[in-house]
């Protein structure tokens, strides 16, 4: 069977990791992780930062103002765009993690071991292809150009404008964050969608295999609750989600508007429901074997409790009692029933989808979490602050 050490890097590719590999600049162990996020800053939010105050010192401060107050493009450049560079260091490893698990923990049998490294095989082509890297390049700067081509100037905030004589009037600005700063967002998007597409491939294959499964682990899900583990994994990705989506309401209100909490929650339910629904759907994938699992479980472990049962109630029960029962409370018959009856529990209430619940409320919660922030943002301060000290007298 592979080496189950040879699993912790699995993951660890995807747009843009195959061009820092063409770069020079792969770092294998994320030890630079917070460089390459500060990198992203660099490109895609201090050029517009200095486009805009260039702007601002050759008499177009309207320009200037309008960048400052675009609290959206802040949002993605400044947060989103780090956050799923450094997402990598954190969610990359804890795959690969559960990946080797599955081996160590003997629920991939030695028998399967052939057709496991074919999986593992498989998934590091995948991985390693220069055409998914092209491609995601390739769809990031058609949709940025798509939408330079058919969104005017005059829809963006303002200092997307430029003169007239510039081209699509568009100011320079506005042409690096189409060119460069967009771009750049969506490859990191897209390397996490493919990592997500080549984390449920893994699942689906694995969960093919002839898996050695305890109906009866304590974990409730015959021992795959490892895997649904991945859900807290990812949630920095899901923070970083978040923040793209609610940048736009949050702008809005930075922009003056009034903003409605209605449509915020709207938008905050819809994007937790996307964000959940997108990570978890993979885990579904273990079911039929869990189910097969739990039918056999049910009918080796019940008829297991019966027999045990049955003798227990003979042995005590029994009128008149033998001499040998005549102290129950010395004997250790009846705490190693109980235990017994314990273990079939675990069996008969065994979950038939390997989610854990705190790591699906923890991934809500952080994708959740901007939408807070913009909730907050659109209580006027004074209000603000007399119920907070409402609530401390």
């Amino acid at each position: 069977m592979n080496d189950p050490a040879q699993d912790l890097d699995l993951f660890d590719g995807g747009p843009p990791l195959r061009l820092l590999r063409l770069w020079g600049r792969f770092d294998p162990w994320h030890r630079h992780v917070v460089r390459r996020a500060l990198v992203v800053i660099a490109l895609g939010w201090l050029p517009l930062m200095a486009l805009a105050l260039i702007a601002g010192a050759y008499g177009h401060a309207e320009t200037l103002h309008a960048f400052l107050r675009d609290a959206s493009v802040h949002a993605r450049s400044l947060l989103a765009a780090p956050l799923l560079v450094l997402a990598e260091a954190v969610c990359i490893p804890r795959l690969g993690a559960i990946a080797q698990s599955l081996g160590t923990r003997g629920i991939v049998p030695p028998s399967e071991a052939p057709a496991y490294d074919a999986v593992v095989r498989s998934i590091r082509r995948l991985r390693d292809s220069w055409v998914v890297e092209a491609l995601a390049v390739v769809l990031a700067y058609a949709a940025a150009l798509l939408i330079v081509s058919h969104v005017p100037a005059s829809f963006l905030p303002d200092w997307h404008r430029g003169d007239p004589s510039a081209p699509l009037g568009r100011s320079l600005a506005s042409w690096w964050h189409a060119l460069v700063s967009l771009p750049l967002l969506l490859v990191l998007l897209l390397g996490w969608v493919w990592r997500l597409c080549l984390w449920a491939h893994y699942l689906w294959r694995v969960s093919r295999l002839k898996l050695r499964l305890v109906v009866s682990h304590p974990e409730g899900a015959a021992g795959l609750m490892v895997v649904g583990y991945s859900l807290r994994d990812f949630s920095v990705v899901g923070v970083a989600i978040g923040i793209i989506v609610a940048a736009t309401e949050l702008a809005h209100v930075f922009a003056g508007g009034a903003g409605s909490p209605e449509q915020l929650g709207r938008l905050a339910l819809g994007t937790v429901l996307v964000v959940v629904v997108l990570f978890t759907a993979p885990l579904v994938v273990f079911s039929p074997p869990l189910l097969a699992a739990w039918r056999r479980g049910v009918i080796d472990y019940g008829a297991l409790v019966q027999r045990v049962g049955e003798a227990l109630e003979d042995k005590w029960m029994a009128e008149p009692a033998a001499p040998d029962t005549a102290e129950p409370l010395s004997s250790g018959d009846f705490s190693a029933v109980t235990d017994l009856y314990q273990t079939a529990g675990n069996a008969f209430t065994m979950r038939l989808v390997a989610v854990d619940l705190r790591s699906l409320l923890a991934l809500a919660a952080f994708t959740a979490l901007p939408f807070g922030v913009v909730a907050l943002a659109m209580v006027p301060f004074d209000k603000l602050f007399d119920q907070l000290l409402g609530m401390l007298l």
